[in-house]
């Protein structure tokens, strides 16, 4: 299964914002004591490249990106264990097509130095909408005899799956710890997160702290 085979579960482009900011606010209500660059789900409204920036980084060399400007969004990921990984090929190169009519207004992006690796794009997947319409991704021909080449579905596991109980069983993993349902349902439905809210999420969590986080990052609690 390839990125190609996911668009049609991935959400709309503008819930796909809202969702990426509902995560990236989750996880500092879950772990308000890790650094800032160490985190799992972060989110930027104002990117030194100019856009919006949603990331994912799993520590163990894994990550994506989506980049939103007012009506484009450019996603991209970098699983290093697949076989379409650029640093599998001889010589080093991103996948033939993986970005084959990606939007111009996002190549930069492609040759930003925090992005490459040896002067290299880290990609294995990419998606993008124009205009608030459907998902394209490019003219990919995925290696023959691999059923899974790009990384795609475990990559973006968390927004391909817009549920609130995926995100909590995550946690559980991840922090050791079970939010609450309804407390992370309250955050994917873009409610501000207020003292009641944290309490059910992590009631370990000091509010005041999590809350300058949040205002630090140019998101809001209550």
């Amino acid at each position: 299964m390839t990125m190609a085979d996911l668009l049609e579960r991935l959400p709309s482009p503008h819930r796909l914002r809202e969702l990426s900011i509902a995560l990236a606010i989750l996880d500092v209500a879950m772990s308000p004591e890790d650094d800032p660059d160490d985190r799992y789900f972060r989110f930027d409204p104002r990117d030194s490249s100019g856009v919006a920036l949603a990331s994912m980084d799993n520590g163990s060399g894994d990550r994506y990106f989506i980049a939103f400007t007012e009506d484009t969004v450019f996603g991209w990921g970098f699983s290093h264990e697949y076989p379409m990984n650029p640093f599998a090929r001889t010589p080093v190169a991103v996948w033939p097509g993986l970005l084959h009519d990606m939007p111009a207004a996002f190549e930069p992006l492609t040759r930003d130095a925090r992005f490459q690796l040896a002067d290299t794009f880290m990609a294995t997947a990419a998606f993008w909408s124009q205009g608030g319409r459907r998902w394209h991704t490019g003219s990919v021909i995925p290696p023959a005899g691999e059923p899974d080449p790009d990384g795609a579905e475990e990559l973006f596991e968390l927004i391909l799956d817009d549920n609130p109980q995926t995100f909590a069983r995550f946690a559980e993993d991840y922090f050791d710890v079970r939010p609450d349902d309804a407390a992370v349902n309250a955050v994917y439905r873009s409610k501000p997160l207020d003292p009641a809210i944290l309490a059910a999420l992590n009631p370990h969590a000091d509010y005041e702290n999590v809350r300058a986080q949040l205002r630090a990052m140019g998101l809001s609690a209550s």
